[in-house]
C-alpha cells in the first residue's frame, strides 16, 4: 500500500524537489496575460469533464452568441445551454452558469468578478465555493490564472501524482488535497508545479499504464517501489517438460 510523508519538513523537502525536477524536465511554464476573472470562471466551469479544445469551442461559441455576460445573463438557459454544448452536460452547465450571473447582478449591481482583487485568498474562495458547481478547484483554477495568485489547484492528475510520490494519503480526496498541499508548494511556484505536475500526469505518469522508466522521480516514488515489490515476490512457475523416458511394455 503506498503511504504519504506526513512529515511537513519531509512534505516540504520532496515538494521542492519535485518542482525543481519538473522544471528541468518541462522548464517554466509562461504566465499568460490576466484574464478578465469573469471569464476564467466561465472558462474553467465549461472546463469540468472535458477537455481543453471543447472547453475553449465551447466558451467562443457562447461568447459568439452573447457579446457580453448582460445579453449572457437574460438568455435562456436552453438557449446557453445549445451554445455550450460542444464542453458536454450542456443543461447542467448553462444552469449553473445563469445562475451565477444572476446572482451576481443582485448582489454586486454588476456582472463583474474583478472586486476579488481586494479579498484575501481565503475570502475569494469562499464567496467563490459557496455557489453550486463551483468547488475548491474551480474556485483555485479561476483565481490562480485570472489574478496571478500563489494558489495550487489539484486536478485529478495532480490528485494521481502526489497519492503515488506519497504526498497525500490513499484516501485523501481531491478537495482535501489542496489543504494538505497548499502550504508546502515552494513560494511563489504554485503555477509552475501545477502546469508541469499536468504535463507529467499527461504524458508519463497516466492512470493507466504509466511510464514508470522515463519518469525522472521514481526513487522518491511508493507506487513504484510497491510494484518492483509485487514484480518481484512473483516467482514462475517451472516449465513443464514431457517425460521421453520410454516406457516399459505391457505385458
Amino acid at each position: 500500500m503506498v503511504q504519504n510523508s506526513r512529515s511537513p519538513s519531509i512534505l516540504r523537502k520532496k515538494l521542492l524537489r519535485l518542482a525543481d525536477g519538473l522544471r528541468e524536465r518541462f522548464g517554466v511554464p509562461s504566465r499568460p496575460r490576466r484574464a478578465n476573472i469573469l471569464d476564467a470562471l466561465v472558462q474553467t466551469l465549461l472546463s469540468q469533464s472535458t477537455t481543453d479544445h471543447n472547453r475553449n469551442l465551447a466558451f467562443n461559441e457562447l461568447k459568439k452568441q452573447f457579446p457580453d455576460w448582460e445579453a449572457a445573463s437574460a438568455a435562456t438557459q436552453g438557449a446557453l445551454a445549445r451554445a455550450v454544448r460542444s464542453a458536454g452536460l450542456g443543461n447542467q452547465k448553462a444552469a449553473r452558469i445563469r445562475s451565477f450571473l444572476h446572482w451576481l447582478r443582485d448582489e454586486h449591481g454588476e456582472l463583474s468578478l474583478e472586486f476579488l482583487k481586494e479579498k484575501s485568498d481565503t475570502q475569494a474562495v469562499e464567496l467563490l465555493t459557496r455557489h453550486k458547481g463551483i468547488g475548491i478547484k474551480t474556485a483555485y483554477v479561476t483565481l490562480m490564472w485570472a489574478s496571478d495568485r500563489d494558489l495550487f489547484a489539484v486536478d485529478v492528475h495532480i490528485h494521481r501524482i502526489a497519492g503515488r510520490l506519497g504526498l497525500i494519503g490513499a484516501k485523501t480526496t481531491p478537495e482535501k488535497a489542496h489543504s494538505e498541499l497548499g502550504p508546502f508548494v515552494p513560494k511563489g511556484r504554485a503555477f509552475e508545479l501545477h502546469v508541469n505536475m499536468l504535463a507529467l500526469g499527461r504524458t508519463i505518469c497516466k492512470a493507466r499504464s504509466p511510464k514508470c522508466g522515463e519518469c525522472d522521480f521514481r526513487r522518491m516514488c511508493h507506487y513504484y517501489r510497491e510494484l518492483n515489490r509485487k514484480n518481484s515476490n512473483q516467482v514462475p512457475e517451472p516449465k513443464r517438460t514431457r517425460d521421453k523416458r520410454r516406457r516399459a511394455p505391457k505385458n
